[in-house]
């Protein structure tokens, strides 16, 4: 793989993590990068999709309680993860520029999350948004480590740049995937609002992914390639190692009284990445 961009500037050291600023370009890349094949090259772009606004949701919504935490390595790895998040953000609305090359609307699909969550924001409480986006970012996480576990996913990725963007961004999610749930317990949310939003999410979230990964397909006229969606199908369900399959333990322990985010150790995954990546912090 080519060498990554070097991360350029980063947030005070005081913080547990640094926000590293990153310029990818994706102009080069081929329309199906996963493989060759049009399903699974779809399933990332389907999910990458959801970040950019999803993102900022995650960011509005840690933004709106920040004023009332008083823990200070708390305050300090909160503006971290805003800033991590908007980094995201702003290099998958990048992404769109490989899109774009290859006549994938990703924007439409980016405007459908805006304005799913506009209407969230209008139906919900600061707090149960605020739990929305630590169930969310428990999604993510757990998916990050399965790709920083799974070098059999992960050799799949073709394009040099690709491979670059989802491993940097699996290794910041794992980085700061308790920022939200710590700030959620400093002020005052409780457990059954904490699963509630959850179980709420959960059917949220693969509602969207399973109406744009067809729709996706049937804009590429992929619709009917039946084998690359049984290759798709496997490589996400298959009950031994499918990678969505794979989430189901962890997504469950979320469920449990007393879960913490840290519960799940990551720390030597992504100090193995980050060595593999030549990240400095």
């Amino acid at each position: 793989m080519n060498a990554i961009p070097t991360p350029s500037k980063m947030t005070k050291p005081n913080a547990s993590f640094p926000v590293r600023r990153m310029d990818f370009s994706f102009s080069q890349t081929e329309k199906y990068w996963w493989s060759g094949d049009p399903f699974m090259t779809h399933f990332m772009n389907n999910l990458s999709s959801l970040f950019p606004y999803g993102e900022m949701f995650f960011v509005d919504s840690v933004r709106a309680v920040r004023d009332t935490i008083t823990e200070p390595q708390l305050k300090k790895d909160i503006g971290a993860f805003i800033g991590q998040e908007a980094m995201h953000s702003k290099e998958h609305a990048t992404y769109n520029e490989y899109a774009a090359k290859h006549d994938i609307n990703l924007e439409k699909l980016e405007l459908r999350i805006k304005v799913l969550l506009e209407w969230v924001t209008k139906i919900t409480t600061k707090k149960q948004r605020l739990a929305a986006t630590c169930a969310l970012e428990h999604f993510t996480a757990t998916m990050a480590q399965q790709l920083l576990l799974r070098e059999d996913l992960t050799t799949q990725i073709d394009d040099p740049k690709m491979y670059q963007l989802w491993m940097w961004h699996a290794i910041e999610e794992n980085e700061h995937k308790a920022v939200c749930y710590d700030a959620y317990q400093a002020v005052g949310g409780g457990y059954f609002t904490r699963v509630a939003m959850m179980a709420i999410s959960t059917v949220i979230f693969f509602g969207v992914i399973g109406w744009f990964q067809v729709h996706l397909l049937r804009k590429d006229r992929q619709l009917f390639n039946l084998r690359s969606w049984g290759r798709g199908l496997r490589t996400l369900f298959s009950l031994r190692n499918g990678f969505l399959t794979k989430l189901i333990l962890p997504y469950l322990d979320y469920y449990r009284p007393g879960f913490h985010p840290f519960d799940h150790d990551t720390k030597v995954l992504e100090q193995r990445w980050k060595d593999r990546l030549g990240f400095s912090g």
